[in-house]
């Protein structure tokens, strides 16, 4: 499939940046709380799709939560899980990584980690679907301070991304025959299928005005 130059030039400088974020460290780390949300960019071979969909080097996301002294973040990753915080940032294109705060009421936060936490096992979403069980990155946050009344990010359509990109759309033309929405379909109907979907991304999450960075490594 050819790909625009132009994303690939986007999509290069940006893996360029992502790569030497982590030599920068702008400030020292903050006191963290319950419910911040944490972002990077992402290891994972998805990565590069997702950021020249989104146009942001945040694709991945989780919250963190502080146990026993140590600090967590809750992640849909392979399945929804609990990372050890230095682990996770470590995992991340070059170390880096942004938290991003709003500010939480007590019980507000106990609800959304304990909203958080029933869905702990849940698979990872190839598909970015709201309607199955498995669950992705930004879902997880998004579903979690529903259930504690606060709504965050933007609920968007497939193709309000820039989901026709080489990369995204390569992405899908190898998953597409296991989404359950396309059963008996071809590509190009499943594919449209899948351009209507509603999702939620990192991007739209950390650009809600209700949340205010407090801390990024990144370069810009």
């Amino acid at each position: 499939m050819k790909r625009k130059p132009w994303i690939i030039g986007i999509v290069a400088i940006i893996a360029l940046l992502a790569t030497y974020a982590g030599l920068r460290m702008v400030g020292k780390p903050p006191a963290l709380k319950d419910g911040d949300l944490i972002f990077q960019t992402s290891g994972s071979h998805q990565s590069a799709a997702i950021l020249a969909a989104t146009g942001s080097a945040f694709t991945h996301m989780g919250i963190l939560e502080r146990d026993d002294g140590q600090w967590y973040v809750v992640e849909a990753g392979g399945t929804v899980t609990r990372t050890p915080l230095g682990a996770w940032t470590r995992r991340g294109k070059g170390g880096r990584y942004a938290v991003y705060r709003r500010d939480l009421t007590p019980a507000q936060t106990r609800t959304l980690l304990k909203a958080a936490h029933r869905l702990d096992g849940r698979p990872y979403d190839i598909f970015f679907s709201f309607n199955n069980r498995a669950i992705y990155c930004s879902e997880l946050p998004y579903l979690a301070f529903g259930k504690a009344g606060i709504t965050i990010g933007q609920v968007q359509k497939v193709r309000d991304l820039h989901a026709d990109n080489g990369l995204a759309k390569s992405l899908i033309e190898k998953r597409w025959r296991r989404h359950d929405d396309c059963k008996g379909l071809d590509f190009d109907a499943c594919y449209a299928r899948i351009l209507d979907q509603d999702l939620v991304t990192p991007v739209s999450i950390a650009n809600d005005r209700q949340f205010r960075q407090i801390f990024s490594n990144y370069p810009l």
